[in-house]
């Protein structure tokens, strides 16, 4: 990384839908492990951020920079291998028709993160960093509980070594001991970044090392 540049700096952000002001002249850093919060009521503009970080949706002015570079420079392969996203727990979120094996050897053959013959061992060590047994890569999505549903989302993340991932209300929709494994469990990720978008301040609170409130950017 070059030298005093932050992981993720957005800069003077706005987004507008005609007439309508999401946020405006929104900044924030990130650094290489730091865990950043951002907090809002519903509607404050939190998923829209998330889609404009993720490069879904485009923002009316402002910049955004990963590791000195800005968004544009990258392809779209290029910045979801730096960024992923783990969203609310639903059961949409993977292809029911697919085996949990399949599914974790996506993103390497993707992305060409091993050679075949590695896949299996590097799933293998996911997993067991997500305490998630390997009987479970022989199920599917729809035979498997909601916290190792998400668990399993945040394994297919894992597998792709992004430098930031961000979690938008991904622990929300879980019961509390669910919730702390996940975070415990992101937590151990050295030099990983969070932004960890939440509703709940005192959670942010909790595990954020510090955070942003989206009402303060309209």
């Amino acid at each position: 990384m070059k030298e005093n540049t932050s992981l993720l700096k957005i800069s003077q952000l706005t987004k507008t839908y005609g007439n309508q002001l999401i946020f405006k002249n929104l900044d924030l850093l990130v650094d290489t492990g730091e865990w950043v919060g951002i907090v809002g009521e519903n509607g404050a503009g939190k998923s829209t951020l998330v889609r404009i970080i993720m490069g879904l949706e485009k923002y009316s002015h402002g910049q955004i920079y990963l590791e000195g570079r800005t968004m544009e420079t990258f392809s779209k392969k290029e910045w979801v291998q730096q960024i992923q996203l783990v969203t609310q727990y639903t059961r949409r979120a993977l292809d029911p028709t697919k085996t949990i094996k399949q599914l974790l050897f996506e993103p390497l053959k993707q992305f060409q993160l091993a050679r075949k013959e590695e896949y299996l061992p590097k799933v293998e060590s996911v997993l067991s960093r997500c305490n998630l047994s390997v009987d479970i890569l022989a199920k599917r999505s729809l035979e498997i509980s909601g916290g190792q549903y998400q668990r399993i989302c945040i394994a297919l993340a894992l597998l792709v070594q992004p430098k930031l991932l961000i979690c938008d209300e991904a622990t929300s929709s879980l019961d509390k001991i669910n919730e702390l494994w996940i975070i415990k469990l992101l937590k151990e990720q050295e030099n990983m970044a969070v932004l960890f978008i939440s509703h709940n301040k005192k959670l942010l609170k909790e595990v954020c090392d510090h955070s942003i409130q989206l009402e303060d950017y309209k």
